[in-house]
């Protein structure tokens, strides 16, 4: 097995054909197959399924794809510390969308201040693919919403906490959240998200029946379509963004108050190499300046 061979099987899971793949790495389609055969007849597994056209790779082939993929990415960083480039110059992170607007431009702001110089990479969305990138190596680290399942091979550390409201316009008078979620129009913060499922789940736990009127993927959206009238919603106090009783009537959601936490995901052993404590001490930075004098 050699690299070239790891780079084609790759190649060919990252394009969906033989020949796609030979256009990727400047090899023949012969030398293509040629590489997935050798590395068949090594690991004495089939890794294609020859029977369709185009041929597709098995359970087992995918795997070996994803594991070659990885494996690259990572012979790619050795290479560049070989180099003489510090990997911690430059540096990729995921955010979730709902975290963009207000706590992001901090984070840069100060991760620039304390790393001058510092190349920065940032890709915004949901909490299951960020996870999914780093863990593939795509990205250093990310800020995300807490996982609902363990993430192996990451470690995860908790940023912030932040409260759940059920939210309704000014002119309908204050009740219980119940109450509030049962006879109002609701809106709903996009299901496949983290946060939605943990919403779902609570709602169901409780027995309540909301009538969804809509599903939206924003949390800015959803904020202004309540202060408009539209109906009622359950979101989180935004680390850093404005209080929403400024603009809207709120209850907290359940008691005990529900909780949305965000965490910071990394791949274990790699804290020297990254940010992670600059991270770390600009949001406990800002958690001190929300105090109260």
């Amino acid at each position: 097995m050699n690299l070239q061979q790891l780079k084609s099987l790759a190649a060919v899971l990252e394009n969906n054909s033989f020949s796609a793949a030979a256009d990727k790495v400047s090899l023949s389609h012969s030398a293509i197959s040629l590489q997935i055969r050798t590395l068949e007849e090594e690991f004495g597994q089939v890794l294609f399924d020859r029977s369709t056209r185009p041929a597709t790779l098995t359970a087992t082939g995918k795997a070996t794809a994803v594991a070659a993929q990885k494996a690259i990415k990572m012979i790619e960083r050795v290479r560049l510390v070989g180099s003489g480039l510090q990997h911690k110059d430059q540096i990729s992170f995921g955010v979730v969308p709902t975290e963009t607007q207000h706590m992001l431009p901090v984070v840069l702001r100060e991760l620039q201040k304390r790393q001058p110089g510092i190349r920065i990479k940032v890709k915004s969305a949901l909490s299951g693919t960020l996870a999914m990138q780093v863990l593939n190596l795509d990205l250093d680290f990310a800020i995300l919403t807490a996982p609902i399942t363990a993430l192996p091979e990451l470690q995860v550390q908790e940023l912030v906490i932040e409260p759940l409201y059920v939210i309704a316009p000014r002119h309908i008078p204050a009740q219980s959240d119940e109450s509030l979620l049962r006879n109002h129009p609701f809106i709903a913060f996009e299901n496949m998200t983290w946060m939605g499922h943990q919403v779902s789940a609570r709602l169901q736990s409780r027995g309540i029946r909301v009538k969804e009127i809509m599903e939206v993927d924003s949390l800015d959206a959803i904020e202004k379509m309540v202060r408009e009238g539209f109906g009622v919603s359950i979101v989180p106090q935004r680390f850093l963004a404005p209080p929403l009783e400024m603009h809207l009537n709120v209850v907290p959601f359940c008691d005990p108050q529900e909780t949305r936490r965000l965490v910071l995901i990394h791949r274990a052993g790699e804290e020297a190499d990254l940010p992670i404590a600059n991270i770390r001490q600009i949001i406990d930075a800002q958690i001190v300046n929300l105090q109260p004098a």
